[in-house]
């Protein structure tokens, strides 16, 4: 498959603040300078300070002073790789951040054991993004997306407070190209679906069936996936949205 240029896909992330809001603008987050380590295994299955039980499969951290609950990004300063958390469990020492190995994989922890981090503390209007944040690391490792265009995308994220709290970020929305019968077809219709959305298409065979779905996704709203259908459709006449629901 062919991969977009860093100059479009920072565009296309551009795009995707704007397609959902008019009025969105730049974030103005708080942001703290920490060391980030990460949790031993012994801690797995053990209760943390907000009474959930710690689980190294969950975007979770622990923070001497950030209140419990709290969601933040953590950004590794030395390759602007980040990671949505919740804080939910104390740590002793000041000025450190300790997350789950699933987190500290994200921003590739495991090479050096600790790094520093910039903390942007978020609203609670982020929460949905940290809920669902595995499907954006997932869509990540299935277009073997480049690490340059991962940090655009996860800095894309991070929206105006005023306007996220009244958004749907579900990333469930896909745009259904097409269907049509056999690989070889499907491949083809893959083949012309826009350049700069090629990264994130799919071919989904229907299951115990010969026909393909053609997909592009996932997008992080509704509108957003909306503005795509009405960009698609002078190509692609049966270009409809779909919603995905995941258990």
């Amino acid at each position: 498959m062919v991969g977009i240029k860093s100059k479009n896909w920072k565009l296309l992330c551009v795009l995707l603040l704007f397609a959902v809001s008019a009025k969105l603008v730049a974030q103005p987050v708080s942001i703290m300078k920490n060391k980030a380590t990460y949790y031993h295994d012994k801690f797995e299955n053990r209760k943390t300070s907000s009474g959930e039980v710690f689980s190294q499969k969950k975007y979770t951290a622990a923070h001497k002073t950030l209140p419990l609950h709290t969601i933040v990004r953590v950004v590794n300063q030395k390759n602007g790789r980040s990671v949505f958390v919740k804080i939910n469990d104390r740590c002793a020492r000041h000025g450190i951040i300790d997350l789950s190995k699933i987190a500290a994989k994200q921003i590739d922890l495991f090479k050096t054991g600790t790094t520093s981090v910039n903390v942007e503390v978020l609203g609670k209007e982020y929460e949905q993004i940290w809920k669902q944040q595995s499907e954006i690391f997932e869509m990540f490792e299935r277009t073997n997306m480049s690490e340059q265009d991962q940090i655009a995308y996860m800095d894309s994220l991070v929206l105006s407070t005023g306007t996220a709290k009244n958004m749907a970020f579900s990333f469930n929305y896909y745009v259904r190209v097409g269907i049509v019968e056999g690989k070889t077809k499907a491949d083809e219709l893959l083949s012309q679906i826009p350049e700069k959305y090629k990264q994130r298409a799919r071919v989904e065979k229907i299951y115990n069936e010969s026909f393909y779905y053609v997909s592009i996704g996932p997008f992080a709203s509704k509108e957003e996936g909306e503005d795509v259908v009405s960009e698609l459709k002078q190509y692609f006449p049966v270009a409809h949205l779909i919603k995905k629901k995941y258990k």
